[in-house]
């Protein structure tokens, strides 16, 4: 998360409390979770009490729903009949009223928080990612790197980092020689520096380990170690397959 960001969210946080305070339970939601896929690190204090303040609007809700009086029957065979339809139809036409509005509202959010650049879309896989869905992962990622590919002509550091998570999402979706596939001409695109191709050198390693082979695998490791030796877990993985091997 860029320091940039560490304002916002804080506001964000305070603006969800105020919205539970006032019994907006869903308003407070959406900034909830607009914060949540703007910060996809589970351990950052932001998404932790982002979360929290989630699991507390979940418990009042289930609480209020529970505490709900019924009315009973008698109670309800007592009234006059004209009355009973006169409140269920202003009931009915609350209901609708009320439905409405979170409608628009909710379709007001997701126009507003559309991402609307590469950027943007690809924090939007990364949350999606890191959550498990990786078929809407995946779906992101191939928007971002299309407005790359039109907006800018040529990867650069944020299109190769796409272009990595595009493979690893594949192979997390036991796709592994699609990825394999999609990632081997764009590794001899002649824009991308050396340095840039070390996250795809590694990405090509965690195909080739998905597909069983693991001489190339451990191949694409050492040519990370070879510029990086402190890459993720790079060494570990060579170590693993030493010893298998």
């Amino acid at each position: 998360m860029s320091e940039g960001n560490l304002p916002r969210n804080q506001d964000e946080l305070e603006s969800a409390k105020i919205l539970i305070q006032e019994n907006l339970y869903e308003e407070a939601k959406h900034v909830l979770f607009r914060l949540l896929t703007r910060t996809p690190d589970t351990q950052s204090f932001d998404n932790r009490r982002a979360r929290e303040l989630l699991k507390k609007i979940e418990e009042i809700e289930m609480k209020e729903l529970f505490s709900k009086p019924s009315r009973s029957k008698a109670n309800a065979t007592a009234e006059d009949s004209d009355a009973v339809i006169s409140n269920l139809e202003n009931d009915l036409q609350l209901g609708s009223n009320v439905e409405s509005r979170l409608l628009m509202e909710d379709e007001q959010w997701k126009v507003d928080e559309s991402p609307t650049n590469a950027r943007e879309l690809f924090d939007l896989s990364i949350a999606f990612f890191e959550m498990g869905c990786f078929s809407d992962a995946l779906r992101e990622l191939h928007r971002a790197e299309k407005k790359i590919r039109i907006e800018d002509s040529f990867l650069g550091e944020l299109g190769v980092s796409i272009v990595a998570l595009t493979g690893q999402t594949l192979v997390q979706l036991g796709q592994a020689f699609n990825a394999k596939i999609y990632l081997e001409p764009i590794l001899m695109e002649p824009d991308l520096p050396h340095e840039q191709k070390i996250i795809l050198y590694y990405t090509m390693g965690l195909i080739e380990q998905a597909l069983g082979e693991k001489r190339p695998a451990k191949g694409w490791f050492q040519k990370v170690v070879e510029t990086d030796p402190d890459f993720r877990d790079v060494q570990q993985r060579i170590r693993l397959m030493t010893k298998t091997t």
